[in-house]
């Protein structure tokens, strides 16, 4: 049973549009981009050093303000909570499931105005709640982040993200190649859900020590979808954490994830079906 609560939960939508929907009251929208703006959470404000950063960091850039606004917090917060603009996670299936994604649903914001999110999207059950993992498959064989990541990605990101990670240890030299080879995938990585303080602000601190790496070395820019270069990176690295982290908790009957998990939605256009990348 979960103790998570408005009263001792930090929430955070980040967005750099305006939002669609009316998130619950507990839940406070950071602002990146040309949403930025007087009287809000800003990238700006919370994270200077990031801001700069944001069109290769996507949300992650929030996500690091986020780590710098529960630090600033007066009151005892036990959990973080993180929403996207587009994506949140709910306790229960409220949507349909996305006709090119396995593990997301769909569903518009009109949709969404039926059910009480403010219960839906606290955890009950375990002090987690985060999306069902999916896996990288190929005529018929799962394959590692690493050979999912040259199909569709720029494999050399992705090396020099782990090299960095070695180095400022994140990660450790004996982990690389099951980090590699992993086969189990939960997207958002640690961006996604809701977290025992305890497991993410250590995690996101070294996520976010990694991306420092990588930006001093790499003035690496790329075009459309591909602009993100280390968030896509970053997500492989929070949810390796969030793999390592849960099954090391062990579970009942060889079941360490269930209890821990819901659904993961996308906002989408009224009569939608089809998972849309974002930028």
């Amino acid at each position: 049973m979960s103790l998570c609560a408005p009263d001792n939960l930090l929430y955070a939508c980040l967005t750099h549009v305006p939002l669609q929907v009316d998130y619950p009251p507990y839940v406070a929208a950071i602002y990146m981009g040309d949403a930025q703006g007087e009287g809000r959470h800003n990238l700006r404000d919370l994270a200077p050093e990031w801001e700069p950063y944001h069109p290769v960091l996507g949300s992650m850039a929030g996500a690091f303000a986020l780590k710098n606004l529960l630090q600033q917090q007066q009151r005892d917060v036990r959990y973080v909570g993180i929403c996207q603009y587009r994506k949140f996670l709910s306790r229960e299936r409220i949507g349909t499931p996305a006709e090119n994604y396995q593990v997301m649903d769909v569903l518009s914001s009109a949709e969404v105005e039926r059910f009480d999110l403010a219960d839906l999207m606290l955890p009950k059950a375990s002090d987690f709640l985060i999306g069902k993992p999916g896996q990288f498959t190929l005529n018929g064989e799962n394959h590692g982040y690493l050979y999912q990541y040259k199909d569709v990605h720029y494999i050399e990101d992705f090396l020099r993200f782990t090299a960095a990670a070695v180095e400022v240890g994140a990660l450790s030299k004996q982990e690389v190649m099951a980090f590699f080879d992993e086969k189990i995938f939960f997207p958002g990585g640690i961006e996604l859900g809701v977290f025992p303080v305890d497991f993410w602000l250590p995690h996101i601190t070294a996520v976010e020590a990694v991306v420092r790496r990588c930006v001093q070395l790499h003035d690496t820019r790329r075009d459309d979808i591909q602009a993100r270069i280390w968030a896509f990176c970053a997500e492989r690295l929070g949810s390796y954490y969030l793999l390592r982290y849960l099954r090391a908790q062990g579970g009942v009957d060889g079941d360490w994830l269930s209890r821990h998990t819901g659904q993961l939605n996308l906002l989408v256009a009224a009569g939608e079906q089809h998972y849309v990348p974002g930028v």
